[in-house]
């Protein structure tokens, strides 16, 4: 009985993220690289390919799913592209792919390619704003703009979790082993985490815990190349910094470090917000993105 309740409930809470998106005006799509196969999500009211995109990272264990909410609130007149990178969602994986900074940068732009897009506007949270910038340090004539949501790659100060880790050698945000602990993880990740039903919590707890062993090399590898302090002097994209005052994965003092050493930047720091402000506030964050655009586009 319980197998055919998880059953039901897992498709309980496909059919949810679905309807979410197509209120998001986004559809899913896939295309196969060289690494093996990409899905994504895209705008349904605006046409691939394009010559400029807005392409939209998410973080380390998770997916494109994280970008619905803010979505909905966003609107802009180049088409969004929202992929699992590879080691996510229902994107390749396995053991033998290489789930660093660099590499995901690769695969990034060889998508680009594949969809035919010249230019893109990148957003990108933690892992996601670490690729962001490696590819706008890299690929110059790739990136129009930056928007740094929470973003990895910079640590001028360690965080909550670094220090916790530290003193206790154990990591809230890998060690899933119930529903307990994923809520756990929630709370550690966002300071205010969105309502969610019963039976949507147990299902997304099921799909951290089968996704264990890959979530564990994903963060083994970005680790080596995680830091991108030495190519910001390099970055000449207009960016916007947005981070979340009580984020407690990654140290909010980050953000003015950025805003320092990015010669062309923007900072915004939400009160009361913790580590995916996209989830938390994607109202905020969406209205923050439409005036950067606005404002770089005059």
């Amino acid at each position: 009985m319980p197998s055919v309740l998880h059953r039901f409930g897992d498709y309980l809470l496909q059919r949810a993220l679905e309807s979410e998106s197509k209120k998001a005006r986004l559809a899913p799509a896939s295309v196969q690289l060289s690494c093996g196969h990409i899905e994504y999500l895209h705008s349904t009211d605006k046409t691939l390919p394009a010559p400029e995109a807005i392409l939209v990272l998410h973080g380390a264990a998770a997916n494109k799913t994280t970008w619905v909410r803010f979505a909905r609130h966003f609107h802009n007149r180049h088409p969004l592209i929202i992929p699992d990178l590879p080691g996510h969602g229902n994107s390749v994986s396995g053991n033998s792919l290489d789930f660093g900074i660099a590499a995901q940068a690769a695969r990034v732009k060889e998508l680009l390619a594949l969809l035919r897009v010249k230019r893109v506007h990148i957003i990108g949270s933690s892992m996601g704003g670490a690729i962001a910038l490696h590819l706008a340090a890299t690929e110059p004539a790739l990136v129009s703009s930056l928007v740094l949501i929470d973003t990895a790659g910079v640590e001028a100060r360690r965080s909550w979790l670094r220090e916790h880790v530290a003193q206790t050698g154990s990591n809230p945000m890998m060690e899933v082993r119930d529903v307990a602990d994923f809520r756990t993880m929630l709370r550690v990740g966002m300071e205010r985490p969105p309502y969610l039903p019963r039976f949507i919590m147990a299902a997304l707890a099921r799909d951290f815990l089968r996704r264990r062993a890959i979530n564990g090399k994903v963060a083994r590898d970005i680790e080596r190349d995680m830091d991108q302090t030495g190519l910001l002097a390099s970055v000449a994209a207009p960016s916007l910094i947005i981070w979340g005052a009580a984020d407690r994965v990654l140290h909010v003092d980050n953000a003015g470090v950025l805003h320092q050493r990015l010669s062309n930047s923007r900072k915004l720091v939400l009160e009361g917000v913790g580590h995916v402000p996209m989830v938390e506030a994607p109202r905020k964050v969406a209205a923050a993105c439409v005036a950067f655009y606005a404002e770089i586009s005059r």
